[in-house]
């Protein structure tokens, strides 16, 4: 790709880096085209390649700002500190937000005490201290305004202080001492958080704040079409929408609710009788103006109690007469209740029947009280969201489950493409919100199904880099064996020889296997492995198993040290899991089965790549990595598709080995090549 060199001269200006890597260049102009075009854009580059430099740099240009979404902590801190390097290094004044959930930053409530119904009725009723010292009336606070220029003044003119020891390479800390600028401020710090957005150049978020009810919320704060939305680690936004779309209804749920209300209504007949006297004195003696909290609180009663445990009741009936592993109709169930409640009514003398709606509310209204009790746990149970959903679904079969064994129905949907989120939009709705919107990650694997599954037309443009600048690397796919449910048993012994003849050439070794039964089989059958699990960091001269499906696949640098990795197996879906035959069966009606096989499986290779890339992410070190399952080459139904969704940049560090002795002389070959002769004295 031609570069021009105008527009690389303005990207230094928000570059705060010495040189480019190898090929940021072509993807800061990628970047730029599409944020001039008012499109949407995917990019997959490797762990380490600086992708969030290389989105931010050309919007920053462009005049725009930046909502960064991401799902964890420290890739949201990588946003902030390439933003804090700019204002450090090329002298700009870029201001930077970070906000998180109320209960992670609520100074009032404890984080296992917090609850939005009792920060609510704090602050209605001015019982919070911090949020009256934030608002003069409807305007900031002197102290307010001095907290967010404090937090300005270092952000514009001392972004080093973030950083540990003052220095920008490592990670900053910029959320905690806003946080501490807050409380030596005696202000709401998620208050002081949003009047910064208000005035940020760049905003990171979780994915939540976009795709579902909050983006309300968000939109109140800010314009979208003043932003480009980049969204990190795109691969996992599917699932992250999936489950934000996941509810449920367990008898065992609603069972531990009506126990909740039982003890909280025990206590307060308790209290009651103890200071009953002292709080009709003191209520007397408060002006109307300065009532307690309590005295506008809505309290629980014996009423709620009934009808919360009639709701379990109908629960039970419901769950006891429902055709086990078949579609369920939402009518269906919305029915049981409505009919179960008219029973009653009707047994009772009442003439007015109880519509959905009502139930709803009701349930809703209750599991906030309890929820908000002070002296309760956090309503441990949300039925009402469950009952929300059945409403928005009427008509549909493609969303339920009914898992008998365990007595409780779940909505997920089959697909996400056509699902209306929370928010009221679609996924692909919610992206054209945005002047522009980027989506990157180390693993995109098929773009066409990304986007098909995501919703995005054929207008969005794909980046997607070809190669690593590693020249000390090796990716061996062994296709000796395949790690299907049925040969797992079989393979153990088969994978352990494997593993043992990687210790043979070097103890630095992290085996990654498909499940917890085939971890702890490794660990038993070879005793000088350890469990990786809780370790801290690997140690670069040991060898470690560990579960891929853990969240130490990915979001995570503690196996950086490590010289050889074995990925034994492919990790696939579960095919034996209900839901997933219930999609299963769905897609291959609507698309047929060879499409669907794709589909279902799209993200198959991204954990082992995800873990790769973190032991990767040093450039300069060898790394040996085999992928052992013969899939990765070739399956027998979907033929090469797994080895066609490995990233195009690990492809040119590919070679096979068919049998142990081939994987041995590879390995052996590889670090014999790599490793520098020892010096012979003279």
């Amino acid at each position: 790709m031609q570069h021009e060199p105008d527009k690389l001269k303005k990207f230094l200006g928000f570059f705060p880096y010495s040189e480019f890597k190898p090929s940021q260049l072509p993807v800061m102009e990628f970047v730029s085209n599409v944020v001039e075009k008012k499109g949407i854009g995917l990019v997959e580059a490797y762990c380490g390649f600086g992708k969030t430099i290389s989105t931010l740099a050309p919007v920053f240009e462009a005049g725009k700002k930046v909502l960064l979404l991401s799902p964890t902590h420290t890739a949201r801190n990588a946003g902030i500190a390439e933003a804090l390097r700019i204002n450090k290094v090329n002298g700009k004044k870029l201001m930077v937000a970070d906000l998180r959930s109320k209960s992670h930053m609520c100074f009032m409530f404890p984080h296992s005490r917090f609850s939005y119904e009792a920060c609510w009725r704090f602050r209605k009723f001015k019982e919070c201290d911090f949020f009256k010292s934030t608002y003069y009336g409807k305007e900031l606070s002197k102290k307010a305004k001095k907290a967010i220029a404090e937090a300005e003044a270092l952000v514009f003119y001392n972004p080093e202080k973030f950083f540990p020891e003052n220095n920008i390479k490592k990670e900053p800390n910029f959320f905690r001492e806003v946080e501490k600028i807050s409380r030596e401020n005696n202000v709401c710090f998620y208050e002081i958080m949003k009047q910064i957005i208000q005035k940020a150049d760049l905003v990171v978020l979780d994915y939540y704040w976009c795709f579902t009810e909050l983006f309300a919320s968000l939109k109140a704060l800010i314009n979208p079409k003043d932003f480009v939305l980049l969204i990190d680690e795109a691969d996992l936004l599917v699932d992250r929408l999936y489950n934000s779309l996941h509810t449920k209804l367990a008898f065992q749920g609603v069972k531990d609710l009506v126990s909740q209300l039982k003890q909280i209504l025990k206590d307060e007949e308790e209290l009651d009788k103890e200071k009953h006297m002292l709080k009709r004195i003191l209520k007397d003696m408060e002006p109307d103006n300065k009532k307690s909290a309590s005295d506008g609180k809505s309290t629980l009663n014996e009423a709620d109690l009934e009808f919360l445990k009639e709701f379990s009741s109908h629960t039970v009936k419901l769950l006891q007469f429902l055709p086990p592993k078949k579609p369920l109709l939402p009518e269906k169930i919305m029915w049981e209740y409505i009919h179960g409640f008219e029973k009653s009514t009707q047994s009772n003398d009442l003439k007015t029947p109880i519509a959905f709606d009502d139930i709803v509310k009701n349930i809703e209204r209750i599991t906030n009280l309890i929820d908000s009790d002070n002296g309760s746990e956090k309503a441990r149970f949300r039925p009402d969201l469950f009952l929300k959903r059945l409403s928005q679904i009427r008509g549909s079969e493609q969303h339920i489950t009914f898992i008998s064994e365990s007595q409780e129905i779940f909505i997920k949907p089959f697909e996400i493409k056509c699902e209306i989120l929370s928010s009221g939009l679609t996924a692909a709705e919610t992206l054209k919100q945005f002047y522009s919107a980027i989506l990157f990650s180390a693993t995109i694997g098929d773009e066409n199904l990304f986007m098909e599954e995501f919703g995005l037309d054929s207008k969005t443009s794909v980046f997607k880099l070809s190669r690593m600048p590693h020249e000390n690397l090796t990716l061996i796919i062994d296709t000796e064996l395949d790690s299907t449910f049925s040969n797992r048993t079989a393979n153990a012994p088969k994978y352990a020889s494997k593993v043992k003849l990687l210790l043979e050439t070097d103890s630095s070794l992290l085996v990654s296997c498909c499940n917890q039964f085939e971890t702890n089989q490794i660990i038993k059958a070879i005793p000088e492995i350890e469990n990786a699990t809780d370790k801290e960091n690997l140690d670069a001269g040991k060898p470690y198993a560990l579960n891929i499906r853990t969240k130490h696949a990915r979001s995570t640098n503690k196996a950086s040290k490590v010289r050889n990795c074995i990925v034994m197996g492919l990790p696939l879906p579960d095919y034996s899991d209900f839901y997933f035959k219930q999609r299963k069966n769905y897609l291959e009606e609507k698309y047929g089965k060879k499409h669907t096989g794709k589909l279902i499986n799209r993200k198959a290779v991204d954990i082992a790549v995800q873990l790769l890339g973190r032991i990767t992410r040093d450039l300069k070190n060898p790394k040996a990595l085999i992928l052992a399952d013969k899939r990765y080459k070739n399956d027998y139904f979907l033929q090469d598709f797994y080895y066609k969704i490995i990233p195009k940049y690990l492809k040119p560090y590919i070679q096979f080995a068919s049998n142990n002795k081939e994987l041995k002389t590879q390995v052996q070959g590889f670090w014999k090549k790599v490793r520098p002769k020892p010096r012979i004295a003279a």
